[in-house]
């Protein structure tokens, strides 16, 4: 709801445009690939209009570059607002496969400006080779940091263990930092269960109430930003360290964390609560 409010008050605000009068395009993303937006000017806010959707951006340092990922759920909407006062609308939709997972936008895709006095450059017009390229350095460094924090952290002392057994599988968080903009989560996945276990996913939520109360119930899905060692499989007998990286986060008074583990082409799951 309030992100909704703030939507429609930036879009009042608005100056409207003949595009206005043209159906909104539709961009698809999902949780495992990140669908990756490059406008034609910095990214100065992006805001998407339901929890199931997370649109990210460099917000210390301009960036023209921004991803976004989705679980299943409702449609959505995206807007976002360039540094030049552009105003850029979307629907945003789940997909479980992406066609191409890049797109360039154009200025001409923009239904307004925020400021009146905002003039079109031809210069604009599309991400400029030189942009685009200082746009993919700087991703790839954020890899190249977010792997060497990973790396660090599991060579760190355990400050935590909180473990959840099922079926022969345990499920443990070792430790977990929150650097600058985004935790780091590691996990230990043991397997005493005597046959392998296929890696199928590991999703985490931020959960409040309880699931025997509809109406006081809730559950946000926290997106990963980078995933380091993730296994494709655990021998019985052996164990799995890896480490998961998401935006900063924050847990409300009554809320906890959740991760659930699941195996592919199975049933077997383990879920682990904890604080």
């Amino acid at each position: 709801m309030k992100n909704t409010i703030i939507i429609l008050g930036m879009l009042l605000a608005v100056t409207s445009q003949a595009a206005n009068n043209k159906t909104l395009d539709t961009i698809y993303a999902n949780d495992h690939m990140n669908m990756v937006l490059f406008f034609p000017s910095n990214i100065k806010q992006g805001i998407v209009g339901n929890d199931n959707f997370a649109f990210t951006y460099n917000r210390e340092k301009g960036q023209t570059l921004g991803l976004l990922k989705a679980v299943p759920g409702k449609d959505s909407n995206l807007l976002v607002i360039t540094e030049d006062g552009s105003v850029y609308s979307y629907m945003v939709r789940y997909a479980k496969e992406l066609e191409d997972p890049n797109r360039f936008i154009a200025l001409q895709e923009r239904i307004g400006t925020e400021k009146r006095d905002v003039r079109e450059k031809v210069s604009q017009t599309e991400p400029s080779k030189k942009r685009v390229l200082d746009t993919l350095i700087n991703h790839t460094k954020a890899d190249r940091k977010f792997q060497k924090s990973c790396e660090a952290l599991l060579q760190l002392p355990e400050r935590r263990c909180v473990r959840k057994k099922s079926q022969g599988l345990s499920l443990a968080v070792k430790n977990m930092y929150h650097m600058e903009d985004e935790v780091y989560v590691q996990f230990e996945i043991a397997n005493h269960s005597g046959v392998r276990f296929d890696f199928g996913d590991l999703e985490l939520f931020k959960v409040s109430g309880r699931r025997g109360r509809r109406a006081s119930y809730q559950e946000l899905k926290l997106l990963p930003l980078y995933r380091y060692g993730s296994p494709s499989g655990v021998m019985h007998g052996q164990k799995a360290r890896f480490v998961y990286v998401y935006p900063k986060f924050h847990l409300d008074k009554g809320q906890r964390l959740q991760a659930n583990l699941s195996e592919a082409s199975t049933s077997r799951m383990v879920v682990l609560r904890f604080k």
